[in-house]
């Protein structure tokens, strides 16, 4: 889903909210949950990383690791069913 310049701002301000309630210690962990959250839930995070990542320190981390993974694990998957080798064994 396409966030608009307004949704990414009331986003933006809900996680503002409850970040302020995290200890330090937890921040990073909660700025990753959230951005694997909104991807979970269908938001375009490719369209808007720069927005994001430019909010704040932790969600530029956890953008940075998002579009690492997805290089990493975006590639399509091996088809391991149809791979005769296994079904001999």
């Amino acid at each position: 889903m396409n966030l608009s310049e307004h949704d990414l701002e009331f986003i933006l301000q809900l996680y503002d909210t409850a970040h302020r309630l995290v200890a330090d210690k937890l921040k990073q962990d909660f700025a990753n949950d959230w951005l694997f959250k909104l991807d979970d839930y269908g938001f375009d995070i490719k369209g808007s990383a720069k927005d994001i990542g430019e909010h704040d320190e932790y969600l530029d981390r956890a953008v940075t690791e998002f579009l690492e993974g997805e290089e990493e694990y975006g590639e399509p998957e091996e088809e391991w069913f149809e791979d005769e080798e296994y079904w001999d064994e």
